[in-house]
């Protein structure tokens, strides 16, 4: 799908995915430090279309967790449970016995060395602390199929694997977040979800955000659809499930929250907002702005090269723009041409939902689908034309 002239507007750019049959379902959202200023969904949320796609849709935004937890933690930072730049063994013992992986010899042996120092909470926020994803990552790929690495995707113990690179010598994309909610947990004394609902979700009127998705809600979910040779059906992974509260053993800090494009943007505002949004502080305004400025030096993000294609596409979640990290944001100094602007923060979920976070200009957009993999071509086309309508209104 090409992006759309100036003057075309968000609605028609969705309606117009789906109609074409690019994409099944389509959701999006945008607002300000005021709150919410417009909402549509378009196609339906089951493969047998009986159901038309509606605004309070609950879908799984996956990594976009990851910036619930990165505010969950900044929170500890500002209460003095945390600080961002001691060594995380402080708090958790086992990353103070932590492993490199540097490699895999002639005969298909991994290559190990012992990691130099534990890696920083800033660190973890950052994604340079060497924690890895096996889908972009060929040596943590290659580990999980020798058996030398527990998989993520299969439901694996992933946080007993090792480094990829030694702290804070690289970017990379990974389980760095997780981590940072067992520290949150550790910290608290609370289980995540529980820390959640307290200081994020109950402030700021998140209704429809859970871990656990209640059975009363189940109706408003969204099929999870899979791109195969051009072809959508629907996906053998990832199909929303109705859980009861507290069943969890294990709650992830770098995903597996559902939510609303209603519930998400109170967070996106709070943002705009210096902190505040629902009458009530989450953040100081000194955090936030923190959030929206360059932790990771001259280390640069990488585009994520796919080792499992089903699962994800090749993502460059910077677009081809220049790009730094912030406190769990991706962050564009420039901004990109007739879209968001300098210094906007974004990131995204692994069933194509996408969010960015522009202060300049006092508005956040979401959009979203739920398909796999990740980085489908159709849905970043259409975001491109989504976003690009906002700012041309």
């Amino acid at each position: 799908m090409n992006t759309k002239s100036v003057g075309y507007g968000p609605k028609a750019v969705l309606d117009e995915a789906v109609d074409q049959g690019e994409l099944p379902f389509a959701i999006a959202a945008m607002g300000s430090s005021e709150g919410q200023l417009w909402s549509h969904a378009a196609g339906h949320r089951d493969a047998n279309k009986h159901h038309s796609a509606n605004p309070d849709n609950i879908i799984q935004i996956a990594s976009m967790t990851k910036l619930v937890t990165t505010i969950a933690a900044l929170q500890l930072v500002e209460r003095g449970l945390l600080a961002l730049d001691e060594p995380a063994n402080v708090y958790i013992d086992e990353l103070a016995r932590l492993r490199v992986l540097t490699g895999f010899d002639a005969g298909g042996k991994g290559q190990f060395e012992d990691a130099k120092r534990a890696p920083t909470v800033r660190e973890l926020i950052t994604h340079t602390a060497g924690f890895v994803y096996e889908m972009w990552d060929a040596n943590a790929q290659q580990a999980v199929t020798a058996g030398l690495a527990e998989s993520l995707l299969a439901g694996g113990n992933f946080l007993v694997n090792p480094l990829a690179f030694q702290p804070g010598t690289q970017w990379e994309y990974g389980t760095n977040t997780d981590w940072l909610g067992v520290l949150i947990e550790q910290r608290s004394g609370e289980r995540l979800v529980d820390y959640f609902e307290k200081n994020i979700f109950d402030p700021l009127g998140m209704k429809d955000t859970y871990f656990e998705l209640p059975e009363d809600k189940l109706d408003r979910s969204v099929t999870m659809m899979a791109r195969t040779e051009d072809q959508l059906i629907v996906s053998s992974f990832g199909q929303p499930t109705a859980q009861d509260r507290h069943s969890m053993p294990f709650y992830s800090g770098g995903g597996g929250l559902y939510s609303t494009v209603e519930d998400y943007g109170h967070v996106l505002q709070m943002l705009l907002n210096s902190g505040t949004a629902n009458d009530s502080q989450v953040l100081t305004a000194r955090t936030v702005d923190s959030m929206f400025h360059n932790h990771i030096g001259e280390l640069r993000p990488k585009v994520l090269v796919t080792q499992v294609p089903e699962v994800s596409n090749d993502a460059d979640l910077a677009f081809g723009a220049s790009a730094t990290f912030g406190l769990g944001l991706l962050i564009h100094p420039e901004g990109l041409p007739s879209r968001r602007r300098a210094n906007t923060g974004s990131w995204a979920g692994l069933f194509n939902t996408y969010y960015w976070i522009d202060r300049d200009s006092d508005l956040y957009g979401i959009f979203g689908t739920q398909i796999l993999p990740f980085y489908d071509a159709a849905t970043i086309s259409t975001l491109a034309s989504f976003e690009q309508s906002v700012y041309s209104a």
